[in-house]
């Protein structure tokens, strides 16, 4: 069994199977606490995220255009800063501790979102979410703390709690949301949620141990070997970059099927198609929630990891075709559903592997990046929606199919299988 060298839980004068079996309640409890304060932040996200164009607005927008206008400011100025941070704060946070840097992004998450309750004027929001994008970005914080809490055998199932308990955030968000902004209004819903990372920031103070950062050791002192491999230039290795390229791969491509999913129902429809873009998202989104509970924790098994990975390509690749074959809005509707539940069950594999390319001292940095071919998706994903919507979204689907293709063999040639002690 892997040691838990990064946290500070070091029984000592007693048994080696009881120190074995103190870690391992330990993990499970830690990685309760960050999958609790992650989901947490995600639902309060959620509360007022979907209903932005509205907030807008309300704070002054003229029109739906200008509205549609400023969520597109704020969305791209918070991408382009995490892009920029995301690799700062993962570096800082092999150095002074990933429990801190969690705390800062749940913190910041906050603040934040109090600025934009207390907005007056669209730009404002705008603002808010750069400020966000800079010194929050809880999701990858959270990850990089549980790469370092739990043993590596235990790494895929971990992430998959961790990354479940923010698909149920996502997914449960907008319905509580809603309900508040009929309650108490837009604003006073904003409010509720500014409260809520800062709630899960307080329990994770109170319920992680603090995982320990080893003071660095000279170059002089480390072995030639060792030393490269601790660089962060010994970090980017094929294996690391493949796990990048599929993280980015995933968000990118469900992204684009999320934006196109509304148009592509109204096309189906003929007619106003609210209500079924709003079934859309929650079958979606139970799906997504199933898919890492349930499908993805089968998956996650020693030696298997290549093969799944490969055959959830496969399924998406086959759902994407039959997406722009779909005949009517349920069948549409019960093909997006599976896509959203392969690559929700895909995700924390790839998170698995990232971590797994690294050293441990390194997870907080190698998390970082992570971040950061998040936030390129986000971007890259609206883009390619408006250009499959300007041609054909048909035809959109198709090439996402092919596209999947093409990831499945290239993690069936090049993917290895993660070390898994």
């Amino acid at each position: 069994m892997t040691a838990i060298a990064d946290t500070a839980l070091e029984p000592t004068g007693l048994p080696p199977r009881r120190v074995a079996r103190v870690l391992a309640r330990a993990g499970s409890a830690s990685t309760l606490s960050i999958a609790l304060g992650a989901g947490l932040a995600s639902l309060s996200m959620n509360f007022w995220i979907p209903f932005l164009p509205l907030y807008m607005l309300h704070l002054g927008a003229t029109t739906d255009a200008n509205a549609l206008f400023w969520v597109a400011v704020a969305t791209t100025g918070q991408g382009f800063a995490r892009l920029v941070s995301g690799p700062a704060w993962g570096i800082l946070s092999d150095r002074v501790g990933r429990k801190l840097m969690f705390i800062r992004a749940l913190y910041f998450a906050t603040a934040t979102t109090l600025i934009a309750a207390f907005a007056t004027e669209p730009w404002h929001v705008a603002m808010a979410f750069v400020c966000q994008g800079l010194f929050s970005g809880f999701i990858p914080a959270a990850v990089a703390l549980t790469s370092v809490t739990v043993e590596d055998e235990k790494l895929g199932s971990s992430l998959g709690l961790v990354t479940g308990a923010q698909y149920l955030g996502n997914t449960v968000g907008p319905a509580i949301g809603g309900i508040l902004a009929i309650v108490v209004g837009p604003r006073g819903a904003i409010f509720a949620s500014a409260l809520m990372p800062a709630l899960a920031a307080t329990l994770v103070i109170f319920t992680v141990p603090r995982d320990r950062v080893e003071a660095a050791p000279s170059k002089a002192a480390l072995a030639v070997g060792e030393a490269s491999r601790l660089s962060i230039r010994g970090m980017v290795t094929t294996q690391f970059l493949l796990a990048l390229f599929l993280y980015f791969c995933l968000f990118a491509m469900s992204q684009l099927v999320r934006l196109t999913t509304p148009i592509a129902l109204k096309d189906i429809i003929g007619e106003d198609s609210t209500g079924a873009v709003g079934i859309a998202f929650t079958a979606g989104g139970l799906g997504s929630v199933f898919g890492v509970f349930v499908i993805g924790r089968r998956w996650l098994r020693r030696g298997r990891f290549r093969s799944m990975l490969v055959a959830g390509c496969a399924a998406s690749a086959a759902f994407h075709v039959l997406l722009a074959t779909a005949g009517s809005e349920w069948v549409f509707i019960a093909w997006f559903t599976l896509i959203s539940l392969v690559q929700a069950a895909m995700l924390p594999a790839s998170n698995t592997l990232i971590a797994s390319a690294v050293p441990r001292a390194r997870r907080g940095t190698a998390f970082g990046f992570a971040g950061s071919a998040q936030a390129i998706a986000f971007m890259v994903g609206p883009l390619a929606a408006a250009g499959f919507a300007a041609v054909s979204l048909d035809l959109g689907f198709f090439v996402l199919g092919a596209l999947f293709v093409a990831l499945g063999v290239l993690l069936r040639l090049a993917l290895a299988e993660p070390r898994l002690e």
